[in-house]
């Protein structure tokens, strides 16, 4: 079996396209989540998945980049941020916390299967 990735995007359309693109190229889809609140309860109480997909521009008191830097306090999951910014703070602040390319919106599927295997190669979690 595939990597098991959990899908944080507030925006409901997108987190089930991402899903059914995921889900179609072998990939277990975790969840999805809209905010980094939810994010964080949810890795509180369910097994890591392999990677995080994170929206940078979620719903909630939380953007992406700050969920995924609490979340790499207190583990070594993952995140590989999607967004439709394109501003050098946002991009800076990202790479702060991640350091895989991001995925810019809107994107191809062979794009985003493109950018999930070569994360999952670059933390070792190699896909099948």
């Amino acid at each position: 079996m595939k990597a098991t990735i959990l899908i944080v995007e507030d925006e409901g359309l997108i987190a089930l396209h991402i899903s059914e693109i995921l889900a179609n190229a072998g990939y277990m889809v975790a969840d999805l989540l809209p905010s980094g609140e939810d994010a964080l309860e949810y890795l509180s109480k369910t097994p890591p998945p392999d990677l995080i997909l994170m929206d940078i521009g979620l719903a909630g008191r939380m953007n992406g980049i700050e969920t995924a830097r609490r979340i790499r306090e207190n583990s070594d999951i993952h995140v590989l941020f999607l967004t439709a910014y394109s501003d050098q703070i946002r991009i800076r602040e990202a790479g702060e916390v991640s350091t895989f390319e991001r995925i810019r919106k809107p994107f191809t599927e062979k794009d985003l299967i493109a950018a999930v295997e070569t994360a999952l190669i670059q933390t070792k979690r190699r896909p099948e």
